[in-house]
């Protein structure tokens, strides 16, 4: 089979193959698939956002069972629609795990993690996350480990450049009232201290909320020059954004890699002036397994990809890697070996979307990351940040 290309994810080096072996095609088809859960908001207010991390994650997909599958076999993706809700979440859990028989879940938000984080210690479920950004999940379990930055490590990024390069003075906060949203919101205010910044204000803000304007005009009283936005659900951060350029306010929205949303971008002109924190993925200048990942992107969905997508393509490939190495040593791909193999093995991983560094102790990770903004509904990358 001529002109087939392999992609194969080891510590960055993307190796592109052709002719590859008919047999080798014909022997992953035979095999039972190996199952990954996808449990995400595929509906409600984060389904759109869900819905691309997916997309990452089904080209990824498509392209390792076209060479050869994860560890000899093919892998398939069993959704569940999480709505971003506990209680969703655990039935979801359940489902994948009880009936579907799943070892490894991709998942993600801090409600759903937090309610799910017990289940799967107790089954020995692997989750894997590059959407959870709440440092109260440190730790939560030993089968649980993020992709994705913490935001008490986000802030001390983006902070600093808000104070420095943005010429912000005083910061109000707004708060949603979650898990997420109070231990972000505190981090902002104990970083912001640290570098010297005043606090103007903070005002909360409930999961449900849609009328964002009383609060609003108590938290603008006080003329932020920037306020930061603690909400990981764009549509709630679209509707804060528009609220307020519509009572008048001029100044700088700040946040993290939430705000890449589709429901922000499409505020057009009115999302002028919101920066936020980013791993340092660019589609535009990708490079390496960047550009492999962005081309493969590209002619599947007709569009340019985001950090998200990139991310759990990401995922997948790190699967990947597990799955060969344990297939090869003839041990079963469940949840306690791909645990074991990860910590003992991938101390550092280059993907598409840059590099990782885990910390299989507390379930966090670094990575090198980026300023980006919003400019007449797009998301362009403005400096580095280390």
């Amino acid at each position: 089979m001529t002109n087939r290309r392999a992609f194969i994810h080891d510590f960055g080096l993307i190796v592109v193959a052709s002719a590859l072996p008919t047999r080798l095609f014909a022997q992953a088809a035979a095999g039972e698939p190996r199952k990954i859960g996808f449990l995400m908001p595929l509906t409600g207010g984060a389904g759109k956002l869900g819905s691309m991390m997916l997309e990452g994650a089904s080209l990824a997909v498509d392209e390792v069972n076209s060479s050869g599958g994860a560890g000899g076999r093919p892998v398939q993706i069993v959704q569940e629609d999480s709505q971003a809700v506990a209680q969703q979440g655990v039935a979801g859990f359940r489902k994948l795990v009880d009936v579907d028989k799943t070892a490894v879940i991709i998942t993600g938000w801090t409600a759903v993690v937090s309610a799910i984080a017990p289940l799967a210690s107790q089954s020995k479920t692997m989750l894997i996350s590059a959407s959870t950004a709440s440092p109260a999940m440190r730790g939560i379990s030993p089968y649980f480990q993020s992709s994705w930055m913490f935001d008490d490590e986000t802030v001390k990024l983006i902070l600093p450049y808000a104070k420095d390069k943005l010429g912000v003075k005083g910061l109000a906060v707004l708060t949603v009232v979650s898990d997420l949203g109070t231990a972000l919101a505190e981090a902002v205010k104990k970083d912001w201290q640290r570098v010297g910044g005043t606090l103007a204000g903070e005002e909360v803000h409930q999961q449900a909320e849609t009328n964002f304007r009383p609060i609003l005009l108590k938290l603008l009283t006080s003329k932020p020059d920037a306020v930061y936005l603690t909400s990981p659900i764009g549509r709630q951060l679209a509707q804060v954004v528009r609220q307020a350029r519509e009572l008048g306010y001029k100044g700088i929205f700040l946040s993290y890699g939430a705000f890449e949303d589709p429901e922000v971008a499409a505020l057009g002109q009115q999302a002028d002036g919101c920066y936020y924190s980013s791993p340092s993925f660019d589609a535009t200048g990708a490079t390496g397994a960047g550009k492999v990942f962005v081309d493969a992107y590209q002619k599947k969905y007709g569009r340019l990809p985001n950090v998200h997508q990139a991310n759990h393509y990401d995922l997948i490939y790190l699967y990947k890697r597990a799955a060969d190495a344990l297939a090869k040593d003839k041990k079963d791909v469940d949840g306690a070996t791909l645990k074991d193999y990860l910590s003992a093995n991938v101390a550092q991983y280059q993907g598409a979307a840059g590099l990782y560094r885990f910390n299989y102790k507390d379930g966090s990770v670094l990575r090198s990351s980026i300023v980006k903004a919003v400019q007449g509904g797009k998301f362009v990358k403005i400096a580095d940040l280390g």
